[in-house]
């Protein structure tokens, strides 16, 4: 008896659940190498994620994600700065490059606590509120990670930004298997041959939804972004069928046009198999708290 009190203290201490999703209590970092860039490995919002910190043989730096990898091994991003992967990345905040990966945009970033200061990671950074600060001369941001979901908060904008989700459904764009939904819960398929910036007509220069997520038939998770307070700017949502997809909350006929740092943005993978109903209760939960761990 003394054994199974032990164990279902540490099951407990180990998992939360919230509508069918289980939750790793913590969120890991470490340093790593990711393609040609130096990386922070954070596993996190029920994946893997590399936030490139500086390419690995001139040091020059860099910011944003270059890898997304799921549950299965795929990466959602696979930014290898080779060809037209270079394009490919999130939050790709900037049209300076800041949060592209392979742009730099003159942005470094580093781990705080919860009053700012700088955090060592050592060997590993551990906790279940883990914090990144990136910044240029234009831009601070900070992303939130936990282990359910990640969230981008808007410290200081003085140019025009966006959130921008660029990379490959599933690993590889395989467009007859994929769709992308919306709040709606319509399976639609990917648009593509019609322009940059392109958004479906129906939907007018916003998405009427606040997130969007991308299925595909062979991936047992899915992807998602929402976000808040960017009803200022245009969106868009499109592919390119042999590279990646492009969508957006903020980007206005292939320009950046948010400007007020209200503006959030939430993002990880859930399992497909927890269905539409239960993933969309999830992200607006996020929305409502996005910097806040699951209770």
């Amino acid at each position: 008896m003394k054994f199974r009190k032990h164990y279902l203290l540490i099951v407990a201490l180990l998992f939360s659940c919230e509508e069918g999703v289980e939750q790793l209590l913590d969120v890991t970092v470490t340093e790593a190498q990711r393609f040609d860039y130096l990386t922070w490995k954070i596993e996190a919002a029920n994946g893997t994620w590399h936030f490139q910190r500086a390419q690995a043989e001139t040091g020059e730096t860099a910011t944003g994600f270059n890898s997304a990898i799921d549950k299965q091994g795929l990466d959602w991003i696979a930014n290898d700065c080779v060809a037209n992967r270079e394009w490919r990345g999130w939050p790709n905040f900037a049209s300076d490059g800041f949060g592209h990966p392979c742009r730099g945009g003159g942005g470094t970033s580093r781990w705080i606590d919860a009053t700012g200061d700088p955090v060592a990671i050592g060997d590993t950074l551990r906790g279940n509120h883990l914090m990144l600060e990136s910044s240029n001369e234009k831009y601070r941001v900070r992303y939130h990670f936990f282990s359910s979901h990640a969230a981008i908060e808007v410290l200081e904008a003085k140019d025009l930004f966006a959130f921008l989700w660029e990379g490959p459904v599933g690993g590889k764009m395989a467009i007859e298997k994929q769709h992308y939904l919306l709040e709606d819960g319509v399976k639609r398929p990917f648009e593509h041959g019609k322009g940059l910036g392109y958004l479906n007509p129906e939907f007018g220069n916003n998405f009427p939804s606040p997130f969007f997520y991308f299925l595909d038939e062979d991936a047992d998770q899915v992807l998602y972004v929402g976000a808040s307070g960017v009803g200022g700017g245009g969106d868009e949502g499109w592919a390119q069928p042999d590279n990646m997809a492009i969508f957006s909350f903020g980007r206005d006929d292939d320009k950046h046009a948010l400007r007020n740092t209200d503006a959030v943005a939430v993002f990880g993978f859930l399992d497909k198999s927890m269905g539409h109903t239960q993933i969309s209760n999830f992200i607006r939960a996020r929305l409502e708290a996005p910097f806040k761990p699951i209770d």
